[in-house]
């Protein structure tokens, strides 16, 4: 079984999108995402808007684990 593993998208939704059609023209069904999906200074939303609907399996980055657990009253 051949599969994918993304990691660091930091919001780059341009660069998620071009891997994903490369993903998907090597007929690669499996992809695993590594973390760090959506802090950074591009646009964390949209690149959400692309990886929810795919129901990846994920492990939380650094950055992701932050976004998580900070306080958001500090």
């Amino acid at each position: 079984m051949r599969f994918a593993a993304i990691a660091d998208i930091h919001g780059n939704h341009l660069a998620l999108e071009a891997v994903l059609a490369d993903i998907q023209v090597q007929g690669i069904e499996e992809i695993v995402n590594l973390g760090d999906f959506f802090s950074g200074p591009l646009e964390a939303g949209r690149t959400a808007d692309m990886l929810m609907p795919l129901n990846l399996t994920s492990v939380r980055g650094n950055h992701d684990r932050y976004l998580i657990e900070q306080d958001p009253a500090a």
